[in-house]
């Protein structure tokens, strides 16, 4: 029996996940330049997810994104790797990040927020917007606590390259070879190194080799393969472009991942033991049983979480505002120097 089961995925659509993850989707966009106002040449439709084209307005009017709805029970993590984010929430929280930072948000009991893609270059070659957003669920004991947020920014998240500088990799939670990605916010599922969970980045040149460890005994393991022609495992098993593939026994050998597809690859991987508790999701809302899905839109039609403190419901900041994060009573905070970013050889 394959020791991988081997799946075609369709950027930028969402992708199939294990347990503890609920979600993954990969955005690629190529917006144009941005005009005074920050906005794209064209107006969406309220619901533009068409992969045909070169970028997507979602809902987002003549700012691509998504203006200010609602969650409950599970957290986001938002890894950027190109483009810029503006994000404001129910609790008065706002920040702009991206170009490889990265944000942890738990929804818990509820909190509305809003992720727009201001288009804040004007230069010709436009804007490309490129980053995961998945969603890990919450044990029903945490389902219910306080909303928060924490920013990793860029310059200290972690990453390494291989002697051979043939792989870069990006943790951005775990451990991979010993290198320590930034602890998660606080009432994650991530947050127990018990829970094993790990999510890394891969971006392999062509003909690059490297070694997956074997994950704790019980993880769950999927690896996607969002850029790149092909890539081999362990020499035998091809995996063609635009795939995901699901481990089966992850604990039990390493696995060599070769770049064998004649054009530079990008692989996200994601890793963790499962919560192992029901799921029961409606849109926004993901809970245990069908009772609490009730209960979350009776309170959210009766709170609206807090209610929304900004102007607008497709918020933006203004172009020269720069990479910050605003925390409710909190002095703003801003991305350090260069000096202290986290790269180191492996």
């Amino acid at each position: 029996m394959s020791r991988f089961t081997i799946r075609s995925i369709n950027v930028p659509t969402p992708m199939a996940t294990q347990d503890p993850f609920l979600f993954a989707v990969y955005h690629k966009d190529q917006y144009p330049a941005g005009d005074d106002k920050m906005q794209a040449p064209r107006r969406g439709n309220g619901s533009d997810f068409d992969t045909s084209k070169p970028y997507r307005m979602y809902h987002g009017d003549r700012i691509p994104g998504f203006p200010q709805h609602p969650h409950r029970g599970f957290e986001t993590i938002t890894c950027t790797i190109e483009g810029t984010i503006d994000h404001t929430d129910s609790l008065g929280c706002g920040g702009r990040y991206g170009n490889g930072d990265l944000q942890w948000m738990t929804a818990g009991k509820g909190i509305v927020h809003g992720e727009m893609f201001p288009l804040v270059s004007k230069a010709s070659e436009g804007n490309l917007n490129r980053f995961f957003q998945l969603w890990i669920n919450l044990p029903s004991k945490s389902k219910m606590v306080s909303p928060n947020q924490l920013m990793h920014w860029s310059e200290r998240v972690t990453r390494f390259t291989t002697l051979d500088t043939k792989t870069r990799a990006t943790v951005w939670a775990g451990n991979l070879h010993g290198h320590k990605a930034l602890d998660p916010i606080k009432d994650s599922w991530a947050n127990n190194p018990v829970n094993d969970v790990n999510i890394w980045f891969l971006q392999l040149q062509v003909g690059a080799k490297f070694v997956l460890p074997k994950s704790a005994q019980g993880s769950h393991r999927s690896l996607y393969l969002v850029e790149g022609n092909g890539i081999t495992l362990d020499e035998s098993t091809k995996v063609p472009a635009s795939s995901m593939v699901e481990f089966k026994n992850a604990s039990e050998t390493d696995v060599t991942v070769e770049n064998t597809g004649g054009k530079d690859a990008e692989i996200l991987i994601l890793q963790g033991k499962p919560i192992g508790e029901p799921v029961v999701q409606h849109g926004p809302f993901v809970m245990n049983t069908r009772e609490e899905i009730m209960q979350a839109f009776t309170d959210y039609r009766t709170t609206q979480f807090g209610g929304w403190p900004w102007p607008e419901d497709a918020m933006v900041f203004p172009r020269e505002k720069g990479r910050f994060l605003s925390l409710k009573g909190e002095p703003e905070e801003l991305p350090p120097s260069k000096k202290d970013s986290d790269h180191r050889e492996l």
